[in-house]
């Protein structure tokens, strides 16, 4: 089994290390990593690295999605089997790409059904532990926690952890991603869930690790108890925002195959509430982000991903 780690970068000099240093031990032996740096301007592809790493250099910001698709050309074109993809700010413990790799050996003939195998997110900032997500026609709904098991399964997986089998590309095809910026089509925000979906609906199995944990901070989080409530915030930017609500809707208007339109409206609104709650209690620039929630929804909803918030403002 040959695995290509791929890290994903934008202005990360700060926390690239510590990404980097927990690849290298790793207690499955990593051949190669290569870093794809989204048009960087803080040195983050100008530091030096190691032996194994090679970076690869994109002169905007293509967005996760964009370094993805890079990764995942770079890795076919020099013979791997799979690509391991990784935040620059995910710190994957010692054995999780060991009990990754040991899950798709131990299922055998069965592992040619597989495409995604996906370890588990500590969400250090929210308080959370990430294990996929079940797709249904009324929204996102968590996998239940199986102690006596050590995966789950799931119908879509974020990037960051996502162990991608490259033999089926050739049949899904590569991650929606624009060419222009990380605002152009699923290049940041619903990407990972609009491919690994694809994945799933082609009839593979995404695969998440229960024991396999990768330590991941969101944004720069916030936490803070009100009147005995915990509430948190991925105290995201307002282009963030935008991104996130415009290709959200977009993906369960005009992706997703089925809607239960009663429960979808409330999950949304469910959604919606929560981060807007958010960013009045937690967060600083609360107009700009609060437009910018909007100005996504609408754009969602005439299904345009071919502007940026810096057009619609």
């Amino acid at each position: 089994m040959k695995i290509l780690v791929q890290v994903h970068t934008w202005n990360d000099a700060d926390v690239i290390g510590l990404a980097l240093e927990a690849i290298g031990q790793q207690t499955f032996a990593v051949e190669e990593v290569i870093v794809v740096d989204n048009g960087s301007t803080d040195g983050t592809a100008d530091l030096l690295y190691p032996g194994i790493v090679t970076v690869i250099r994109h002169q905007r910001n293509l967005g996760t999605s964009g370094s993805v698709k890079t990764g995942l050309e770079y890795a076919r074109a020099h013979g791997y089997d799979w690509l391991w993809v990784l935040d620059a700010d995910s710190v994957p413990r010692a054995d999780a790409l060991e009990l990754l790799t040991r899950l798709i050996e131990d299922s055998g003939s069965a592992s040619q059904d597989i495409g995604v195998v996906c370890a588990s997110h500590n969400l250090t900032r929210l308080g959370q532990m990430l294990r996929g997500r079940l797709l249904t026609p009324g929204g996102p709904r968590l996998p239940r926690f199986q102690p006596c098991r050590s995966y789950l399964n799931c119908d879509s997986v974020i990037w960051s952890g996502a162990l991608i089998n490259l033999a089926f590309v050739d049949r899904v095809g590569l991650p929606r991603a624009g060419a222009l910026g990380c605002w152009e089509d699923l290049s940041l925000d619903y990407g990972d869930t609009e491919y690994t979906y694809r994945i799933h609906r082609a009839g593979y199995k995404i695969l998440v690790h229960c024991n396999a944990v990768i330590d991941h901070p969101v944004g720069r989080g916030l936490h803070r108890r009100i009147l005995g409530r915990d509430f948190y915030s991925t105290n995201h930017p307002a282009l963030r925002r935008y991104l996130y609500f415009r290709n959200l809707v977009f993906f369960w208007l005009r992706i997703y195959h089925r809607r239960n339109w009663p429960m979808l409206l409330v999950w949304f609104g469910y959604r919606l509430g929560i981060i807007l709650a958010g960013i009045l209690l937690l967060e600083q620039n609360r107009i700009p982000k609060l437009k910018a929630c909007f100005l996504g929804i609408s754009d969602g909803l005439r299904g345009r991903l071919d502007r940026s918030l810096k057009s619609r403002n």
